[in-house]
């Protein structure tokens, strides 16, 4: 069977399939400037490569079908006599509410317009979207099957829906808790009060059932393109990682705007809610589908894998950094920030305006019924921690890039830390009081760090870092001013 993909009215490509779905070939390209980005080759629209663009264009569909693991998906997919995903998306030319691009069977070429069948501007049924997420009463195979959320991915429960002529997108949560829909509202308000460019999701509460609430993204003019299409032709490193470099060198050489600072401006965003699910289809750009100017970087979008998910109080109180999960450059919180070069957006982030952000979030969670006491505290306690780190974890970047760099690139080493580093080499000392010496020394020259930020500075563990501290204390070397969340350590001796 072919097919002609399509951009609005604008045929960009013929291609056959299989009877099992897969791409056979590329018949014939019509259009190479509109090819999706995902089919680029080098961050450039190219036609060249057949098989390569065969492949590629699998992948991009392979992205619009719905997960098999999707609650009730099989079970919908039988009571519709559908024998797939990707014929489910078809039924309805795998449209989508995040782009333009439809494919149309070559034998309704020229029967069928963008303008009679888009779900920007027309009504489109409720069924598929509603058995997904409420594992409403079964289908069958007379069942209205025209839906953007046939083309809807992820694993949470989630469908389209129209009120007042706006295109809205709610997701369910998971579990007892079912906490991603409060975690998507807290980024929201986090990111109104930083002014970072945000979606905003809101809450609803259904027979004690949480959902989050959020209007599309893009409209007819304009296009998502997901940082995975962006960058599927560059080599990973170890073959799943990202490189932050070269994700900004191919941003800058497709001419996005502010790319890298905005970019930065979700990580720390992540930093502070603890995102542990910050994957290449979470993060997007936006162009105009019809100049293919690029606008920037999307606004953040898909928080909900945060906040210590599924985590019990103690769990969130003894968390850290080194060891709460992270993507998509690193595989921890602490390592992905320390190679991000934060320093870049410091100037244009104000943290006074989360000062009473604690208040706000108890605020939240208190008439919450699903999540316990214990467990609210906790959050919000954790929430002001991590807005602390953050600022300190920010600072030490500053002073590391503005008065430790060499003109020649190198790095001065104070005469404390010299002496130390020497200490080590020769050996002196039993390793419990080197430990001491170290922890000591970072403590003379910033005595506001927090047991994490000594942690990541020193490549010690938490416990090692409390058992030393302890040590200095005993011994009458440093003192604590002020609580453990706001205070600062005072040098003694």
């Amino acid at each position: 069977m072919e097919y002609l993909l399509y951009k609005k009215n604008i045929p960009i490509l013929q291609f056959e399939e299989d009877d099992a779905h897969d791409i056979t070939a590329i018949k014939k390209v019509f259009n190479v400037l509109h090819l999706p980005p995902h089919l680029f080759t080098d961050g450039k629209p190219s036609a060249e490569n057949e098989y390569g663009l065969c492949q590629k264009l699998e992948d991009f569909f392979n992205n619009r079908i719905i997960p098999y693991y999707r609650r009730s998906f099989r079970e919908m997919l039988l009571e519709l006599e559908i024998n797939s995903g990707e014929e489910l998306a078809q039924k309805s030319y795998y449209l989508s509410l995040s782009d333009q691009y439809w494919v149309c069977p070559l034998p309704q070429f020229g029967k069928i317009w963008w303008e009679d069948i888009n779900f920007f501007t027309n009504e489109y049924d409720s069924a598929i979207g509603l058995r997904l997420m409420s594992a409403s009463g079964a289908l069958n195979k007379n069942s209205s099957s025209y839906s953007p959320d046939n083309t809807t991915g992820g694993e949470l429960p989630k469908r389209w829906i129209r009120r007042d002529g706006i295109n809205y997108l709610e997701k369910a949560g998971t579990g007892t808790e079912q906490q991603e829909p409060l975690n998507e509202v807290l980024a929201s308000e986090i990111c109104r009060r930083l002014k970072i460019s945000y979606i905003p999701y809101t809450l609803e509460i259904r027979d004690e059932n949480y959902y989050c609430l959020c209007p599309d993204i893009v409209d007819q003019n304009t296009e998502m393109i997901p940082l995975a299409s962006i960058y599927q032709d560059i080599p990973l490193k170890d073959g799943v990682k990202y490189e932050f470099p070269k994700l900004v060198e191919r941003c800058n050489a497709l001419g996005i705007p502010n790319a890298e600072q905005d970019l930065l401006k979700i990580f720390l965003l992540d930093y502070i809610i603890a995102n542990v699910d910050r994957h290449s289809y979470n993060i997007s750009f936006l162009r105009n589908c019809e100049t293919l100017e690029w606008i920037g970087v999307a606004p953040v979008y898909d928080s909900g894998k945060s906040m210590f998910l599924n985590k019990l109080d103690f769990e969130i109180e003894a968390a850290s950094s080194f060891r709460i999960g992270a993507k998509p450059f690193e595989e921890t919180q602490a390592v992905q920030f320390k190679n991000l070069p934060m320093e870049k957006i410091a100037h244009l982030v104000d943290f006074s305006s989360l000062k009473d952000i604690s208040a706000w979030y108890k605020k939240f969670l208190s008439p919450l019924r699903r999540l316990s006491d214990a467990k609210k505290s906790a959050l919000v306690n954790v929430l002001d921690e991590r807005i602390e780190e953050v600022q300190i974890l920010i600072k030490q970047k500053l002073k590391t890039s503005s008065s430790k760099i060499k003109p020649d690139g190198t790095l001065f080493v104070s005469a404390m830390e010299s002496d130390f580093t020497a200490g080590l080499q020769k050996g002196n000392g039993t390793k419990s009081s080197r430990t001491e010496e170290q922890v000591f020394a970072a403590l003379v020259q910033d005595p506001t760090q927090t047991k994490e930020i000594l942690s990541e500075r020193l490549g010690l563990s938490r416990a090692t870092i409390t058992r030393a501290l302890q040590k200095l204390r005993e011994e009458g070397k440093i003192l604590r001013n002020g609580s453990n969340k706001t205070g600062r350590w005072e040098i003694v001796g």
